[in-house]
Order: C-alpha cells, then sequence, then structure tokens
C-alpha cells in the first residue's frame, strides 16, 4: 500500500523460534500454521523459510491460502487444511491435505478420488472439548472407524485442539487429553500408520504431556506468547519477536495548557505539550482502542499516545523527549535504545489478543524481510 507505516519481519528470528520449538518437544514433528497470511507476517515469505527449515507440515485455514502457497512454489511440503470443505479437484490438482471432520466429506472424497483411481490423504479432527468442529470423542467412534473402508482416502492423521491451553489450571486440558489418547488406544490398531496432533503453542511450552507425534505452533513461531502470567514456562524459552512496526513523525508543534487533541476532546493538555503527529492510524491497522492508552518508543524513550487514534494519524506526548524531529523514527513494536513494546503489551492496553495486533498490522502495511 506504499503507507508511511512499516513492518520489518526478521526471517533469523524465526529460525530460532523454530528451532526452539524443535528443542522443546524433543524434535517431535513441527505442523507449522501460517493462516490468515502467517498471522499477519506474509504467508509465502513465512512458509518458504519454513520448508527451507524442512518443516513437516504447514497448516491454513482455507484452501485459497493453501493455492497461493502451491503457485509460489511451495511444493515439497504437506498442507493440511483446517476448516475448509475443498473441492475434490483442487485437493488433487494441489496436493492438499484436508482436514475431515464429518462422514459426508470423506466420502465426497472418497468418490472422487476412486473417479481419477487416486487416493487422497486426510486428517480427521476429533472434538474433545473445544465444541468447534470435528467427530465427538464420545458419540462417533463408529463413525471414525467407517472411514477406513472408504478406498480413495488415506487417513495419514488425526488431530484435536485444546480450548484453555493457555492456563495455569490444566484440569480441563488434561481432560481433553485424556480423552483423545483413549480415542487413539482404540482406534491405533485400524489406522496404524497415522498420526496424532494436539499441542497448540501454549502446549508446546507447558505441556509436555501433549507432544505425542506432531505439534501444531502457530503464534510460537511469530515471537508472542499467550499464556497467562501466572502459568509455568520453560527456563530455555525464549521466543523472539518476528515482527517490528515502525512509523515516524510528520509534524511537532507546541501547546499550551488546557488545549485540546483530536476528536471527541478526550485528551486536554495541563502543561506546555510538545505534540506529535506521527504517521500511523486505524486505517494501518493500529487500534483505534489504543487512545490514550498505548506508548510508541521515539529515542529510546516511552512516549504516551495522547488523544483518539485517527484514520491515518496518532498523536504523542514528546514534552520529555530529547532532540526529536519530524521525520524522525517511531517504534510501535519491536526494540529501540534498549527498551521494547510487544504484541502482547499492546494487546493488553487494547484489550484484545496479540493474534489480532499481528494480523492487523501485518497485513495491512508494507513488508520488509531480512535478519534483523
Amino acid at each position: 500500500m506504499n503507507r508511511s507505516t512499516s513492518v520489518e519481519i526478521s526471517l533469523a528470528a524465526l529460525k530460532h523460534n523454530y528451532e526452539l520449538v524443535r528443542r522443546l518437544t524433543n524434535n517431535t514433528r513441527v505442523i507449522a500454521t501460517v493462516k490468515a497470511d502467517a498471522y499477519g507476517h506474509g504467508a509465502i515469505e513465512t512458509a518458504s523459510a519454513l520448508e527451507n527449515l524442512g518443516v513437516y507440515c504447514l497448516g491454513v485455514a482455507y484452501t485459497p491460502e493453501a493455492v497461493q502457497l502451491r503457485c509460489a512454489g511451495i511444493n515439497k511440503t504437506p498442507i493440511l487444511v483446517y476448516f475448509d470443505l475443498p473441492d475434490a479437484a483442487d485437493v488433487i490438482k494441489y496436493d492438499l491435505t484436508p482436514i475431515v471432520y464429518g462422514p459426508g466429506t470423506a466420502e465426497l472424497y472418497c468418490e472422487a478420488a476412486l473417479r481419477q483411481n487416486r487416493q487422497i490423504d486426510i486428517h480427521v479432527d476429533i472434538d474433545t472439548g473445544m465444541g468447534r468442529v470435528g467427530f465427538l470423542y464420545d458419540r462417533e467412534i463408529h463413525r471414525i472407524r467407517a472411514i477406513e473402508r472408504l478406498k480413495g482416502v488415506r487417513v495419514t492423521g488425526f488431530m484435536s485442539h485444546f480450548s484453555e491451553a493457555d492456563l495455569k489450571d490444566r484440569s480441563f486440558a488434561g481432560l481433553q487429553l485424556e480423552r483423545y489418547l483413549h480415542l487413539r488406544q482404540e482406534l491405533s490398531g485400524l489406522f496404524k500408520d497415522a498420526i496424532w496432533h494436539i499441542a497448540n503453542s501454549a502446549a508446546v511450552m507447558s505441556f509436555p504431556e501433549s507432544h505425542l507425534d506432531a505439534v501444531r505452533p502457530g503464534l510460537i513461531l511469530y515471537g508472542s506468547d499467550s499464556l497467562e502470567p501466572a502459568c509455568p514456562r520453560p527456563d530455555t524459552v525464549d521466543f523472539r519477536p518476528v515482527m517490528a512496526v515502525k512509523s515516524r513523525i510528520l509534524h511537532i508543534r507546541s501547546m499550551p495548557p488546557g488545549r485540546s487533541i483530536s476528536y471527541g476532546r478526550t485528551f486536554v493538555t495541563k502543561r506546555n505539550t510538545k505534540v506529535g503527529v506521527i504517521s500511523t492510524g486505524y486505517a494501518d491497522g493500529y487500534p483505534r482502542a489504543l487512545s490514550n492508552k498505548a506508548h510508541v518508543l521515539v529515542n529510546g524513550q516511552f512516549v504516551p499516545i495522547i488523544g483518539r487514534i485517527c484514520m491515518d494519524v496518532a498523536m504523542v506526548d514528546l514534552t520529555d523527549c530529547h532532540d526529536v524531529k519530524e521525520g524522525g523514527e517511531v517504534v510501535l513494536i519491536g526494540r529501540q535504545g534498549g527498551r521494547e513494546i510487544t504484541a502482547s503489551e499492546l494487546a493488553a492496553w487494547a484489550d484484545t489478543i496479540s493474534y489480532e495486533i499481528l494480523i492487523s498490522l501485518g497485513r495491512v502495511n508494507d513488508r520488509l524481510y531480512g535478519n534483523y
């Protein structure tokens, strides 16, 4: 879009995070989640880097995301399609592995594959307590068994998903894993070559019993941590943020006391104030909910956002910031002068989650890739 907000993606940090996942899981297979444009980091570039690192599999939400990767030359690595109901012709043409969460879909894939004298690999989703999609762990085992009789499909994996593995209270996550392991025991003789995976980012970090045959990290690959503060973390955890977001100072002006700033007059100066206008607004994915709450970094100092964030700009209080000039760099996420602002901090200020922050800022703005 060539707006004034820029996003820097560190491929060195991505490599570090991927290798850390491998160490934390004793080199268990990694199914890297690159859906939603790799959480705003750029699906093609991220998936390409992960393929070069030897990732076992990639995961996307919908078929067009998978097709985009295949058309970009990412052809060596299997791609799981989590939620879609892909056309069987696309599954075959682009060598995709759909997740099946109902018997009718498996039968459709079987029929299409047999017409072409082919066999389609599928993974089967088990609902152990997420309540979203999947065969019910306690009601539909007979339907799962029936899939084995379909000659046009081959079950190469089973998956489930934790609903709260990021909490210190592990009781429900433990119950989900118990249900999942019981089902694996029931079905292992029928689907001998299938892999079983349930561990998301939070479970990779804090629930080693769930690592099984493969793990399915998303957020931690990009350097953010979804665990609640009280949840224990391994001593070796050092995930590095892959994304940095930067803006610049468009204008600096001096305002006397008693002057209102921006729409709604939600901020009024209480002293002689040096107001900076920065080149980022909610059109750039910087949430309006950060108004009067967030800080940015200027010359290595924390500087508060003042007034409501506008569509294209926001205002900051530069009064206590020395040697600041128009055109100077502003860090929204990232490091500057030994200080850091993380996506998790922005999420807390905006009363949301870091996933939304990364996707919002990453997908709208120009991305620069390098070993930052």
